[in-house]
């Protein structure tokens, strides 16, 4: 997994704007970040087992896809280790 991905699922958990311009045209949105093309075809797919594959746990998979996050969300969720 890219460091630049890792920043990406960081921020499609916890920044509003980064959220929403991935949500309105994912292609587009990607289109503009460094990720490799596995990445990009993973976020594309919303493929979770895939995201999995590349180093997320299934939470943080679900949670980069979901866009239902707000800036109080942790990655770190206190019932899940």
């Amino acid at each position: 997994m890219s460091i630049e991905f890792q920043k990406l699922i960081q921020k499609l958990q916890s920044d509003p704007i980064t959220i929403g311009n991935f949500l309105a045209d994912p292609e587009e949105f990607l289109k503009s970040t460094k990720l490799t093309n596995q990445e990009k075809k993973t976020l594309l797919a919303r493929d979770v087992e895939a995201l999995n594959d590349l180093g997320l746990t299934i939470d943080q998979a679900v949670g980069a896809l979901s866009g239902a996050h707000s800036q109080r969300c942790s990655t770190n969720h206190p019932t899940r280790g």
